[in-house]
């Protein structure tokens, strides 16, 4: 892959879009309640980046103003608090600023650093008036007020590129378009364009007609990245990106992996693949490569695997999850060692199976090397085993001391300057990307495990900065085009897909949706409200989301279906959920164990505060979301379906992420058990009908739909009439057809 990041200098990557008001701003805290979408204006690391780099003063990097708007008063800040009154310490190492345009237009800022003076460019659009939390508008020509919740979605765009060669140019559509939702006209969209600030292309270069750019190739003197947003008039849409090669070519960067397309993606908490505690190791790992290749996994993500405190302890909370990094280079001792990981990972390479690593990097752990260097004095040890001595003095000397997110007064724990942690747990400080040692720190972790693995997954990836993500993701890419990126923000974010990250959570839409009809509790037709939520939240067409039922951090769906739910049959629920996630748009997933049953079959993990009425963790809610894996008793029956619906994935035509989704016109009296929708890939077309209920259910379709059902290779028909074919379900049915008729139609 061309490198065109200009990683060799330090400059403040790619120009900003964003709205009047609107806050580039990075919270010292990392919970609900300080915003989901940080971030902060920071020089980017040149060269190959260090693990123990040297600091940073504040004169390394100085930040200015060059250019505002007329009438503008914004200024740039080191570390600012804009949340509430606990304010952000700062040594003076901060080397990132933070800033919120108040008028409309561009601001340009000025980067002296080490190595000369970059440039970086914020365009900013106005955002509407508001009145009492009303949207007042102009609405095809009628003003009246739409409350701000009604406004809609942003617009989104796919930027796609040709050379005309005749020309002596590129020639860049935008193809912008209005979310499903929005309450703006075509005509209220416009797009802006803008080269990398970094890039000899200059603004004045891109020549705009309405929403197409073409600029000369002579302008075009070596890679170069172009950017562009979409504003409806109300609300700015995400950046894509294009670059444009001297020779013409033209390529993507912003666009997923082609293999994310077919794949299955698998989720394993290594210390419980095992089916006792202790028994799960690389060895271990390796050894069961071969069963999920069998099964059809394509790509297998495990939980952190790094040193961390909950592994070296009996009975952790929440079971033995890693989520406290002690040192971003190593391998956990109980697990093995680096040698055996990359024994595994060449095992899953042999098999055509990528593996996916846990980077979490918005929080490190107590028991981190660099953070106990901070540490001057502390308390008696508490009697509880699964608390932290009070920290009574800090050594302020130490070169570490600013690579953590520190409030100026003391906490009920800390002296001042106090810590802050990722929720308020004291065992997972916040990492501070205000530092540019810290910043490097972590890119070189990036650096070291992409050279074992194929993708990230990004632990509650908001906690970090977009620009950290911009530029590190960049950083893999060079190395590896096919390198896949995969965040876990919950609710999503649409800023999360410019230039960052290749695929999606979809927790509070899809997963949580899944699980409510698991439980009987909504109808499954509100599944294909939450796949048309993602178009409707801003999401381009080429983003790829996951359909997930479970993870480590969410009940199991067949204990929720059993325990909490009214459902007769709850494995007939989890695969019913199962197929839905298999057959609607997206990247299908699966938890460990959910191909045998594990929470009916496995060994439940039992929460270490089961007997105290002071303390609880989340296995008292589940005790079977990390449990042991049921290697020996399984449900045969219920393993040959996964088994084979990940075979149907992979053979159809239609399933996957790219196909359009119909809702098909269709009858039936079970709308509380049944799911009856459209997939159209063009020439290939399908009806599919998944039945959550125990028993079979009767659907009418189109008469031209066939009734062989392409799963289980049966004709499912009981009946006709005229305009009507009845079929009796199962679970799951899929029928090929020569057309698809919404249900609106």
């Amino acid at each position: 892959m061309t490198d065109h990041s200009h990683t060799d200098t330090h400059h403040p990557g790619p120009p900003r879009f964003v709205q009047v008001g609107e806050r580039i701003v990075d919270p010292i805290y990392v919970d609900m309640a300080h915003g989901y979408d940080r971030d902060n204006l920071a020089p980017t690391v040149a060269g190959t980046p260090e693990r123990d780099p040297d600091p940073s003063d504040r004169s390394d990097f100085t930040w200015r103003l060059l250019e505002t708007p007329d009438g503008s008063d914004a200024g740039l800040e080191y570390a600012p608090t804009p949340y509430d009154d606990r304010t952000q310490y700062d040594e003076g190492l901060h080397n990132t600023v933070e800033f919120q345009p108040d008028t409309p237009g561009v601001y340009r800022l000025e980067l002296d650093a080490p190595d000369g003076t970059h440039e970086l460019t914020i365009e900013a659009f106005p955002t509407p008036d508001l009145d009492d939390e009303i949207e007042v508008f102009d609405i095809e020509g009628a003003v009246g007020g739409v409350e701000e919740a009604d406004i809609g979605g942003p617009p989104h765009l796919e930027l796609v590129g040709e050379f005309d060669a005749e020309a002596g140019a590129f020639v860049v559509e935008s193809n912008p378009q209005l979310a499903a939702d929005a309450f703006t006209v075509e005509d209220d969209l416009a797009v802006s364009f803008r080269p990398h600030d970094a890039a000899a292309l200059s603004a004045e270069d891109v020549t705009v007609e309405g929403t197409t750019a073409r600029i000369p190739v002579e302008a075009v003197d070596e890679p170069t990245s172009l950017f562009a947003a979409p504003f409806d008039g109300v609300r700015v849409g995400a950046t894509d990106e294009i670059v444009l090669e001297p020779d013409g070519g033209i390529e993507y960067p912003n666009r997923p992996p082609e293999w994310l397309d077919d794949a299955v993606m698998y989720e394993i908490f290594p210390r419980s693949f095992a089916g006792e505690s202790g028994e799960a190791d690389f060895a271990f790992l390796t050894e069961k490569v071969d069963y999920l290749a069998d099964l059809g996994v394509d790509v297998v993500w495990l939980t952190p695997i790094v040193p961390a405190w909950s592994p070296e302890i009996d009975t952790p909370p929440g079971g033995p999850h890693g989520y406290s990094t002690a040192d971003y280079f190593d391998v956990a001792d109980d697990l093995g060692t680096l040698a055996d990981f990359e024994a595994f990972v060449d095992a899953c390479h042999e098999a055509d199976i990528r593996v996916c690593f846990d980077l979490v990097v918005n929080h490190c752990g107590w028991t981190n090397d660099h953070w106990q260097d901070t540490i001057a004095e502390l308390g008696d040890q508490p009697e509880d085993p699964y608390a932290f001595p009070d920290v009574e003095a800090w050594d302020t000397d130490s070169p570490y001391f600013d690579w953590f997110d520190r409030q100026t007064t003391p906490s009920e724990e800390d002296a001042a300057p106090a810590q802050t942690s990722f929720f308020n747990v004291r065992l997972q400080p916040n990492l501070n990307y205000g530092n540019v040692a810290l910043r490097e720190h972590i890119l070189a972790a990036v650096d070291f495990w992409s050279e074992y693995v194929d993708a990230f997954r990004c632990d509650i990836a908001w906690g970090v900065p977009h620009s950290f993500w911009k530029e590190a993701r960049r950083l893999t890419r060079q190395k590896d085009a096919e390198f896949m990126w995969l965040d876990e923000s919950i609710p999503y974010l649409t800023s999360m897909d410019e230039s960052e990250f290749d695929l999606h959570f979809d927790t509070t839409e899809f997963m949580f949706t899944a699980h409510a009809v698991a439980r009987g509790e909504r109808p499954p037709s509100d599944l294909l409200d939450a796949i048309d939520a993602r178009a409707e939240h801003g999401f381009p067409t080429y983003s790829r989301i996951l359909n997930t039922t479970e993870n480590h951090d969410e009940p199991r769906i067949y204990w929720e279906a059993k325990a909490e739910g009214h459902r007769e049959d709850p494995a007939q629920a989890e695969r019913a959920a199962l197929a839905a996630a298999f057959t609607l748009p997206g990247v299908p997933f699966l938890y460990y164990g959910q191909e045998r049953l594990i929470a009916e079959y496995g060994t439940r993990r039992e929460s270490p505060f089961a007997d105290r009425d002071d303390r609880f963790d989340d296995l008292e809610k589940d005790p079977y979301k990390r449990a042991f894996m049921n290697w020996e008793e399984y449900d045969e029956a219920h393993f040959a379906f996964v088994d084979a619906l990940i075979d149907c994935y992979h053979d159809s035509p239609v399933f996957g992420p790219t196909a359009d989704l119909v809702r098909e016109a269709h009858r039936t009296d079970a709308t509380d058990d049944v799911l009856v929708f459209g997939r159209d890939a063009g020439d290939e077309k399908r009806v599919v009908v998944v039945n959550f209920a125990p028993e079979p259910r009767r659907v009418q379709l189109r008469s031209t739909v066939e009734t062989r059902d392409l799963f289980s290779g049966e004709d499912l028909a009981v009946g006709s009439s005229a305009d009507a074919v009845t079929v009796e379900v199962e679970t799951l049915a899929i029928f090929e057809t020569d057309s698809l008729f919404g249900q609106g139609n």
